[in-house]
């Protein structure tokens, strides 16, 4: 190996970037690939490619180049179609580092902006699906005690410093909004295995060195225009009903089961389910109604779930407009005991809210539940 190329290796915040010139990662979500990545390195430059297949295929391009302390100097992306041309409403965006800050170059309402700020040391660049990523904030934890990251979003006005527990020589945790990713690393702190099961999106991460991204992306592509696109990991969808009078009605998302086991698995039992995807899901009644035999005033409230292994409840809460997993118990209007619907003979691939005469079903895969609902009279 030439003295160049070694002093650069062995000088960069990731050591496993020394074991390779080139590596990748596949994503998968439960039987589903979601995503690939693939980068090579040159000297003291990163060029990584990450093709996504949700909801549609496109091609994130993106290049790290690193001073020779081995912090990051400049960080660049575009946005492409699987055919190499640029995707709609997509620009090329640039960050560049210095000793204190970051400057970054963005369009922003369609007018080139520069944003400038204070970065610390150990600043990374914020890439979306990136578990290049991942494995540089971890050895950038280790070696700076910290490691802060920053995306191209106006609304960030500074780095945002990761929540990054190392759980061992070969094991650490990347902790956002609460959720727990664990990371298995090898020898030299190459990512081996990335596990967002305890996640709200429940994916999985390993190595795939030889991805040929190109092929991919092309077949993917072939598949959106047969009709056959991914789409959104989990879809939005609205029940409407007039119950008694009472018009009701639920807005939810729907995850898909993706192979995967549902009940007491993908949604945990002895613990409160956003009950869907996404936004909390939300009920709106224009007259007072009756859910299991509880009182449910005129109004809007978010729905949420609280399975065991022997029976569920209904969370009517009080708070709206938030995220799903934000759950506040404090503003529970009522627990409604729901019916269970064990062994279904049909699977439903996709979880679904819905109405059966006087009973509100919530199915997915081969399981669910069921409670009765009439307007108050």
């Amino acid at each position: 190996m030439r003295p160049l190329l070694r002093s650069f290796l062995l000088s960069l915040v990731a050591p496993a970037l020394a074991a390779a010139q080139a590596g990748g990662f596949v994503t998968m979500l439960g039987k589903d690939t979601i995503l690939v990545e693939r980068y090579e390195r040159s000297l003291n430059r990163i060029e990584g490619q990450i093709v996504r297949r949700s909801p549609q295929t496109t091609i994130l391009r993106y290049a790290l180049t690193f001073q020779a302390d081995g912090s990051i100097a400049s960080y660049e992306q575009s946005v492409l179609r699987p055919d190499g041309s640029a995707a709609p409403n997509s620009a090329p965006q640039r960050m560049t580092f210095t000793a204190d800050s970051v400057i970054r170059t963005l369009t922003q309402n369609g007018q080139p902006t520069t944003l400038r700020s204070a970065a610390p040391i150990g600043t990374l660049p914020t890439i979306s699906g990136s578990a290049l990523i991942s494995e540089l904030a971890v050895a950038t934890a280790r070696r700076h005690g910290a490691a802060h990251q920053i995306g191209f979003g106006a609304q960030q006005a500074a780095p945002t410093r990761m929540d990054i527990r190392f759980i061992g020589a070969d094991t650490a945790e990347i902790v956002l909004g609460g959720f727990r990713t664990g990371l298995k690393l090898g020898a030299s702190g190459e990512l081996l295995r990335s596990d967002g099961s305890l996640t709200t999106q429940k994916f999985i991460i390993t190595p795939a060195p030889t991805a040929n991204i190109g092929t991919i992306a092309s077949g993917w592509a072939a598949r959106d225009a047969a009709g056959q696109a991914l789409g959104a990991a989990s879809t939005r969808d609205t029940l409407r009903a007039t119950i008694g009078g009472a018009t009701v009605t639920i807005d939810y998302g729907r995850p898909a089961a993706r192979g995967r086991e549902i009940w007491g698995k993908l949604v945990p039992f002895d613990t409160t389910w956003r009950f869907g995807a996404n936004a909390a899901t939300q009920l709106t009644t224009d007259k007072d109604l009756v859910i299991g035999g509880q009182p449910v005033p005129a109004g809007k409230y978010t729905l949420f779930l609280y399975p065991t292994a022997t029976a569920a409840w209904l969370i009517v809460n009080k708070q709206t407009g938030q995220w799903g997993t934000a759950y506040d118990a404090a503003q529970d209007l009522v627990r409604i005991p729901l019916q269970l619907h064990m062994n279904l003979r049909e699977s439903e691939e996709r979880f679904r809210i819905f109405l059966a005469g006087e009973t509100l079903m919530m199915h997915w895969d081969r399981g669910g539940y069921g409670v009765k609902v009439e307007a108050r009279p």
